[in-house]
């Protein structure tokens, strides 16, 4: 009877454990689709609004200060890049995933020494993309600072 009772106990454990699994995976699931989305909207966006309005806001482009504003736009530019190609790694990623997975449970082998690097790949791509942003939030800041100034 005892025994029986610790296999029940350590069954509902498991279950607990699985939904809690679960539940977080969902959520870092959801939480990268949000960044993702926040992370081209905004960089689409600050891209977007400042190649169409410069002129009104900097109708006279000071000596020195171009480089400023394309380096705003490679900073914009390369955001979006790194974004657009962190959705293949991450499919790359999955992909490679479901490969360790079954290794591990349908054949039995040991996956200790199996690298998912399209997952480091996805997170490098992400952060770079946030960097690159700010960059090109920064140089463009500078440029319209710079030309506004007196």
């Amino acid at each position: 009877m005892g025994q029986e009772n610790n296999n029940k106990t350590d069954d509902l454990r498991y279950k607990v454990y699985l939904d809690e699994r679960k539940a977080l995976v969902d959520a870092e699931r959801e939480g990268a689709r949000l960044f993702d989305k926040a992370i081209l909207t905004l960089t689409a966006g600050a891209f977007g609004l400042s190649l169409a309005f410069i002129r009104q806001v900097v109708p006279e482009i000071k000596c020195g200060t171009l480089f400023l504003l394309i380096a705003g736009w490679t900073g914009f530019s390369l955001s979006l890049l790194s974004t657009l190609i962190s959705f293949l790694t991450s499919q790359s990623s999955c992909k490679r995933q479901i490969k360790i997975l079954e290794l591990e449970y349908i054949d039995n082998q040991d996956t200790q020494k199996e690298k998912n690097r399209s997952a480091r790949w996805t997170k490098r791509l992400n952060v770079s993309s946030i960097a690159f942003f700010i960059l090109g939030l920064i140089f463009l800041a500078l440029f319209v600072i710079l030309n506004l100034s007196k």
